[in-house]
């Protein structure tokens, strides 16, 4: 500018460019003149860069590497110099996917810049790839040897991948052994990654039975027994612990010293599938210490009349365990008295081991007439000197009998007592019947030796308490000696009652004949005559007079049990 005009401004020229680094500088002049022909210099510096030369890297640009997945090298930190500027790095990664997640290319750029935007790059190629396989991460299971029954729970496996996450599969197979129990495992765990790389484990799991099968039931004890008691054999079953259980039963007996003693060995066996086996025994020791017994009933005790004795049975033996040796019988008479007396049988048997069993039936006897007293008297001189003694006999007495004559008199001969030659008292002549009821009638004869007016007393009356009204024409009819003496027992009446307090017969002016109790109900209350009363014991009762020797009525009564039998 000029204080007093336009001043006009002309290029001078330029001087020679000075270069300092990549700073050149020119100094470039001008004149300045104003109207009045003032002039001035005036310089220009002109700068500029010259910069050809483009940054350098510090460090040392890392090299192309091919590393693990696991194992990608961080990028490395640049710097860069410049010979005119400072210079700046900048840094730019880029991934190529490969074939799996685990396998890329990771391209690096390095790029330094001067201020002159002169730039310098490096690059870097990392070949990344997954070549480790997955990594177990728990324990792994060892080869093992189980039982059947205690085969371990297969292991759950994770695994770890040095380049991403891993699955884990899990297979068994199953090899059969000898038998159901006895097998092989093959348990294989398979890790794998993305890359399809894989790591696998196994574990063989040798299973095996050597457990025996165990009885389900408790095992019976031994015992001794009577050889007719033998108990059933236990049913037993088992189980296993890896397969079912057959149980086989077995016995076997020993002899011992007789038939029914002996040994018995019960075995019982398990068995398992595998061979495995249980065993239990039992041993029964059978003795025999009971004698033989009798398949037939009989009345031990017996109360009869003596002529209603039953016959001897016929028992049949049998021993629970062996046989029975031919029974011993006995027969004896005790405690006999003039009206009873009892018959003891006895039948002894015996079996192999001499176990021995009595029998015994005692046979209480009623004789309740075995002696009948009869008095009578005769003559021993006059017109009658002579009696019949068997019409002095109770009626029905049996013929069978003989005549003892005990005070040896010489008189009798047969049934006739001659009483001539005879000194005058009583003379005692005994009938003796051998029957069952050893009857003997003892009559008492008085010789008389005045029998100018002699009467003959009369005869006694005397109950027979038992008679069998079964036909075959012996004792058929209820006897009561002399009630038919009319003279001596003008009235009687007879009343017969069952066991159960029935009248079953009634009569007056019994007679031992036509007017008789023969077994027959004639009573008020009655069963069905013609089929005559049952075997058994029935009350009598006899009423009736007598006459004194005043001439007097005299009432008398007689009552007792009476015996029927067929």
């Amino acid at each position: 500018a000029d204080s007093c005009s336009t001043p006009t401004v002309a290029f001078v020229g330029d001087g020679d460019p000075a270069l300092v680094g990549c700073i050149e500088t020119t100094i470039r002049t001008y004149s300045v003149t104003d109207a009045c022909g003032n002039t001035i210099n005036v310089t220009q510096n002109l700068i500029r860069t010259i910069d050809t030369t483009a940054p350098v890297f510090v460090e040392t640009p890392p090299a192309n590497v091919t590393v693990q997945c696991g194992a990608i090298p961080t990028a490395a930190t640049l710097t860069a110099t410049d010979n005119c500027s400072d210079a700046t790095v900048t840094y730019n990664q880029t991934t190529t996917p490969g074939l799996c997640a685990g396998a890329y290319t990771l391209t690096r750029i390095w790029t330094a810049k001067d201020a002159c935007g002169l730039t310098t790059t490096h690059t870097q190629i990392v070949t990344v790839e997954d070549t480790t396989a997955p990594v177990f991460v728990e324990t792994l299971p060892a080869n093992v040897t189980a039982q059947c029954s205690a085969i371990p729970t297969a292991a759950t496996l994770t695994a770890t991948d040095n380049c991403g996450d891993a699955t884990v599969t899990y297979n068994q197979t199953t090899t059969p052994g000898l038998c159901t129990g006895a097998y092989t495992l093959t348990r294989i765990w398979t890790a794998k990654d993305a890359c399809g790389l894989t790591t696998t484990h196994t574990q063989i799991v040798t299973v095996e039975d050597t457990t025996a099968p165990v009885f389900v039931e408790t095992i019976p004890a031994n015992v001794t027994v009577q050889c007719g008691v033998i108990p059933a054999a236990a049913t037993l079953t088992a189980t296993d612990n890896c397969s079912d259980a057959t149980v086989t039963y077995s016995q076997t007996t020993t002899s011992g010293l007789c038939a029914g003693s002996y040994t018995l060995t019960r075995t019982w066996t398990a068995t398992d599938v595998c061979g495995n086996k249980s065993t239990a025994s039992q041993i029964i020791n059978v003795i025999d210490t009971t004698g033989p017994t009798t398949t037939t009933a009989f009345n031990s005790t017996v109360n009869v009349n003596c002529n209603a004795i039953p016959v001897k049975p016929e028992l049949v033996f049998i021993d629970n365990c062996s046989v029975v040796t031919t029974a011993v019988y006995t027969e004896t008479i005790i405690n006999k008295t003039d009206n009873s007396y009892s018959i003891v049988r006895k039948w002894s048997v015996a079996d192999t081991c001499g176990n021995t069993s009595e029998f015994i039936q005692n046979i209480n006897v009623t004789n309740p007439n075995s002696i009948v007293i009869i008095s009578s008297s005769v003559c021993n001189s006059g017109e009658i000197t002579t009696a019949n003694l068997r019409e002095l006999l109770p009626v029905g007495t049996p013929t069978n009998g003989i005549w003892i004559d005990v005070n040896n008199s010489g008189s009798l001969q047969g049934d006739i007592l001659n009483a001539s030659g005879l000194t005058g008292g009583n003379y005692t002549f005994e009938y003796k019947i051998n029957n069952a009821c050893s009857e003997t009638i003892r009559i008492i004869m008085t010789i008389d030796t005045d029998c100018g007016s002699i009467v003959l007393a009369c005869g006694t009356v005397l109950v027979h308490n038992a008679f069998s009204p079964n036909g075959d024409g012996i004792n058929e009819v209820f006897v009561i000696d002399n009630i038919d003496d009319t003279v001596c027992y003008p009235d009687n009446t007879v009343e017969i009652y069952n066991r159960w307090g029935v009248l079953v017969f009634e009569t007056k002016g019994y007679n031992n004949t036509d007017k008789a109790f023969k077994g027959f109900s004639e009573g008020r209350a009655t069963i069905s005559k013609s089929s005559g009363l049952p075997t058994g014991t029935y009350f009598y009762i006899l009423n009736y007079t007598s006459v004194d020797n005043d001439g007097k009525i005299i009432l008398n009564k007689k009552d007792g049990y009476l015996y029927l039998t067929k």
